[in-house]
């Protein structure tokens, strides 16, 4: 009883998944009249070990990061939302 519980769990869950998908990869192919693309700044911020094994952080320029208006990544964009929330890249140049 309990593996077909979780069977029918597991299943529901991929299927809510594939349908949300198709519909956001719907609503990227067929925009209608909205904005499909926003340019958003993103600050760039790069790390180093100095010899006291310490971080350094120095600030790079920003960059502007080109997104897509959608629940998911397509085309090789991230979408809008998780770039105004990550909007900070670091990198380590060890």
């Amino acid at each position: 009883m309990v593996k077909k519980i979780l069977k029918f769990g597991v299943l529901g869950i991929v299927g809510v998944s594939a349908i949300a998908y198709s519909l956001d990869a719907a609503a990227v192919a067929f925009p209608g009249s909205r904005q499909l693309y926003e340019d958003i700044r993103v600050d760039q911020v790069y790390t180093a070990t100095n010899k006291w094994h310490e971080i350094e952080y120095s600030r790079g320029l920003p960059v502007t990061e080109r997104c897509i208006d959608a629940l998911f990544p397509h085309s090789g964009y991230r979408p809008c939302w998780y770039v105004k929330k990550h909007n900070m890249n670091v990198t380590n140049t060890d």
